[in-house]
């Protein structure tokens, strides 16, 4: 991983991450290769982020939006917010949301 000093924007290194800490089995690596090689999804990703621009105004990294669901209902509207963040900060967030979950 990145602060692990690996290089993850390398096939080799995902396909690595893929078999060694994520469960891709050895059948799965020359389809992976080949998904990662040739940009499937690569659209995907794309109107990801732009829904994310829209939606949260995100103009950086990192960023982070954080809500409480359950099962596949959203409680309350989601936070958001870019930076470097104190571990206050998201235990702040996550006690406020675990009390709509209540």
């Amino acid at each position: 991983m990145y602060e692990r000093g690996e290089n993850v924007s390398l096939v080799n290194t995902l396909v690595k991450i893929g078999t060694e800490r994520l469960g891709v089995s050895t059948s799965e690596v020359d389809d992976l290769k080949l998904h990662l090689e040739n940009n499937v999804g690569a659209k995907d990703v794309m109107k990801e982020i732009q829904t994310g621009r829209r939606r949260y105004q995100i103009q950086g990294v990192p960023f982070f939006v954080i809500g409480a669901v359950d099962g596949e209902t959203s409680l309350g509207q989601p936070y958001g917010f870019s930076g470097a963040q104190d571990s206050g900060t998201f235990v702040d967030i996550f006690e406020e949301l675990a009390g709509n979950l209540a």
